[in-house]
């Protein structure tokens, strides 16, 4: 039976100290005198909407925190009743006790799920989706939790999940689909985004039958969002947050459903649509529709390869508009980085469309009004386009080339920084323009137009790794990419580096750090590295 806790609970809370030590010096005694009533008393409090929020708060924590070590010490009786005390709690109308309960529940899922001993949790939680009644904060503690299992206990491809995805995947459709009004959008977009990591989540192979469904599902409530009446601004936000939704569930299927050879085709059957719905809305709606649209044809070219290519006539148009929108930086962003997932889907069969991107992104790049986090997405989107076309990035060259020589002067110049997060960015800055510099040099790997187009451009490359291997703030990724790019310019220019290379002792320095460094990738870019500066000619390293 459970016990009386709450004077306990509050003791260890109070500001005086020797109240604090007799309180817990009590409570411990009680634990290790009989765990299973201090757990049943602490689920109980925890579930008490009579008793303060503080001591629920603290209940909460400390029954979390003791079932790690107690649990097993319990017998089944009290075990139910604790679940279902727990599972209770969930409805609370106090959001911090809803919040701690749903921790508790996490918990103890991750000790029984790999013995299947809580069958009725989902029950329990799918019960909570479909029932109209469903209180709203119900339904929020309810995708809370769902979400901590996920995160918690379900890895992906889990097969633990397998048993329960199909009534988690309806109960989550069921409660979006009823959930009308400015108000509680927000709970809509919570249970897509909960399915969505559920899909991620699930195990492919054992539900195999289920989640290809989903694609062509949501197609069709994409499909259906261009014929409902707008009346009033509300409409409108509402419209728009459910056209985001729904295309972030169309990117997550689409990625889930590309991990596989087998159901792979399921969304070559669907793209016609997906693209088609995409034409229809991509850059007549709110930003936050427009990134989520461009996502989900950044994970359609994933899933077609070489078979995006038949779309790209139609979808140019709409590449432009993403790629000029500045002034909503984040759909910029996405844009260019699915342009880099083109280049690497299509190599030669994007040169058609090379003269207008590459446009775009100097214009880009060149405007002083771009966000600072786009510039290294455009740098490394260079990289993709020259390594897809190979020696016809030449035209390019005298554009691009410049502007990377300009970015890794400012790059040399800044020392010394003490905020983590410009750290951060010069170093992702760095590595991207060392990314651009090997996308070149390796697509003009087997041209004849190699020396005359790159050579030019080989000792500002050399002085800037250099500049590089002496910053002591570059971190893994720029140490990375920095000993890449010296083993792309050997290996795309040979002997012509020679007097470039001779005697550099940085070079030595930094491929010798990467060679002693514990980390594996770090040591097969220098062997590789290493390998390329020894074949044309002799420079000890």
């Amino acid at each position: 039976m459970a016990v009386e806790i709450t004077e306990y609970l509050l003791g260890a809370q109070s500001p005086d100290a020797r109240v604090r030590t007799y309180a817990m010096t009590l409570f411990s005694q009680l634990v290790d005198l009989n765990p299973p009533v201090v757990l049943l008393s602490l689920s109980v409090e925890l579930s008490n909407d009579a008793k303060s929020t503080e001591s629920r708060k603290i209940a909460g924590v400390l029954l979390k925190n003791l079932l790690d070590f107690k649990w097993d010490a319990i017998d089944v009786s009290t075990k139910s009743r604790i679940k279902s005390s727990v599972l209770h709690t969930l409805g609370s109308c106090i959001s911090e006790a809803s919040d701690i309960a749903s921790q508790v529940v996490a918990k103890i899922a991750s000790i029984e799920f790999p013995r299947k001993e809580w069958p009725e949790l989902f029950g329990s939680l799918i019960t909570n989706m479909t029932l109209s009644d469903t209180p709203v904060y119900l339904k929020e503690a309810t995708l809370d939790t769902i979400v901590r299992l996920c995160l918690e206990i379900f890895e992906p491809n889990s097969s633990l999940l397998t048993p329960y995805v199909s009534d988690l995947l309806n109960g989550l459709i069921f409660m979006a689909e009823r959930t009308a009004g400015v108000d509680c959008y927000e709970l809509r977009f919570c249970a897509y985004e909960t399915l969505n990591m559920v899909v991620r989540c699930c195990n492919l192979s054992e539900t195999s039958r289920i989640i290809p469904e989903l694609l062509p599902a949501f197609v069709s409530k994409l499909e259906q969002t261009l014929f409902l009446r707008v009346v009033s601004s509300d409409d409108r936000v509402i419209l728009e947050e459910l056209r985001a939704s729904l295309f972030g569930v169309l990117q997550v299927v689409i990625q889930k459903l590309s991990a596989a050879i087998e159901t792979r085709p399921v969304v070559v059957q669907v793209a016609d649509r997906i693209v088609l719905v995409f034409l229809n809305l991509f850059g007549s709606g709110s930003c936050n529709a427009d990134q989520e649209a461009m996502l989900a044809i950044g994970a359609l070219v994933y899933a077609t390869g070489l078979g995006f290519e038949k779309y790209m006539q139609g979808l140019i148009k709409c590449i432009e508009t993403g790629l000029q929108n500045i002034d909503e930086h984040e759909v910029c962003a996405i844009t260019v980085r699915v342009v880099g997932d083109i280049c690497r889907a299509l190599d030669e069969k994007f040169l058609p469309y090379c003269d207008v991107i590459m446009t775009h992104l100097i214009r880009d790049i060149s405007n002083a009004e771009l966000h600072r986090t786009i510039i290294p997405l455009v740098f490394s989107c260079f990289g993709d386009i020259a390594l897809a076309i190979g020696e016809h990035f030449d035209k390019y060259v005298t554009c691009a080339l410049p502007i990377m020589e300009s970015a890794s002067r400012v790059c040399a110049e800044v020392d010394n920084i003490t905020d983590k997060e410009m750290v951060a960015y010069c170093n992702n800055l760095k590595r991207s323009i060392f990314e651009a510099y090997s996308g070149i040099l390796q697509g003009f790997k087997n041209s004849s137009k190699k020396d005359r187009v790159m050579l030019p451009y080989a000792p500002h490359l050399v002085w800037f790794i250099e500049s590089v291997a002496k910053d002591n703030q570059r971190d893994k990724g720029v140490t990375k990419a920095s000993v890449e790019v010296l083993g792309d310019l050997a290996d795309a220019l040979g002997s012509n580096v020679e007097m470039l290379l001779k005697d550099c002792k940085f070079c030595t320095e930094l491929i010798g750090e990467c060679l002693q460094s514990d980390d594996e990738d770090l040591k097969r870019a220098a062997t590789w590295t290493k390998g390329m500066i020894g074949r044309p000619f002799s420079v000890r390293v």
